[in-house]
């Protein structure tokens, strides 16, 4: 059997929302939700199928599309703002849960799925155990010239300009196998007209209001959650500024800044990310 074999693709209702869902691993183990970013082109598949195999040998694994990415089904009427959307997908994520009957998962969040994963861990702390943040947003830092120009991608949306955004998530985007590859399928995803019925207003919404996605201090003090935090060290995407104000306020949270890594760090640096993961939920020890 292969690798890819073990990866099933579902549809799935909770709270009322539809969620394209990626499932791998045995329902028994432990549960990670895994929580995609947000550029133009995102879905679950682009950010997590390639180390899938590789945790579902330890754990049940779910990765969705989330709404307003990939193939989820959005709801009407379409939130109109940043905070709205994030909202929506919070529902999403403890509604498939409840669905796949699982009482309690570790989550993993990258960048805006960071900030998803914060609000989920403010929301209902009980449902949420251990907690990895990759390049998370959700705490205050400086628009970098790359964010500006991912978030204002619509604005001009040919393909030239895309490999530019695409290649700014990369440390060294000419040594990335397979960069090319990820160019053309997420441009292809991101320039689809149904798609970007949505995109162009969601996008615009994190434009005008990501700041809004912040966690106030006297939020993440109180969470009680374990969180291991990694960050690319020539991120240029996120600033390094957003983990260490998470490492400044959360109760029990380790950062490690990862050499030879932009914004991709599962994709440039698993080779690291993934025993530490491993032993930050259990699955290995020291």
């Amino acid at each position: 059997m292969s690798k890819n074999s073990i990866i099933k693709e579902e549809k799935i209702t909770g709270r009322g929302l539809t969620s394209h869902t990626l499932l791998a691993g045995d329902p028994s183990n432990p549960a990670i939700l895994l929580l995609h970013g947000a550029g133009p082109g995102a879905h679950a598949a682009s950010n997590w199928y390639h180390l899938m195999p590789d945790l579902a040998e330890n754990f049940f694994v779910i990765a969705p599309d989330l709404i307003g990415f990939g193939q989820s089904e959005i709801p009407e009427p379409w939130p109109d703002s940043v905070m709205g959307w994030i909202g929506t997908r919070v529902d999403q994520c403890f509604g498939l849960l409840e669905e796949l009957q699982v009482k309690k998962a570790h989550v993993v969040g990258n960048s805006m799925g960071g900030a998803l994963t914060l609000q989920m861990m403010s929301e209902e702390p009980d449902t949420i155990d251990k907690v990895v943040l990759m390049g998370s947003i959700g705490a205050p830092g400086p628009r970098t010239p790359e964010l500006i120009r991912l978030l204002s991608f619509y604005s001009d949306p040919r393909y030239s300009r895309y490999r530019q955004v695409m290649h700014s998530f990369a440390h060294d985007a000419d040594k990335f196998e397979g960069m090319e590859q990820i160019v053309k399928d997420r441009y292809k995803i991101a320039t689809d007209p149904e798609i970007m019925k949505t995109a162009v207003k969601m996008i615009d919404s994190m434009k005008n209001g990501i700041e809004s996605l912040n966690m106030p201090p006297e939020l993440l003090g109180k969470m009680p959650h374990e969180v291991l935090i990694f960050h690319g060290r020539q991120d240029r995407v996120v600033p390094l500024d957003t983990s260490l104000f998470l490492i400044k306020h959360l109760k029990h949270a380790e950062l490690y800044v990862l050499d030879r890594s932009g914004h991709w760090s599962q994709l440039e640096r698993w080779d690291v990310m993934r025993p530490m993961m491993e032993i930050h939920f259990g699955a290995r020890s020291f």
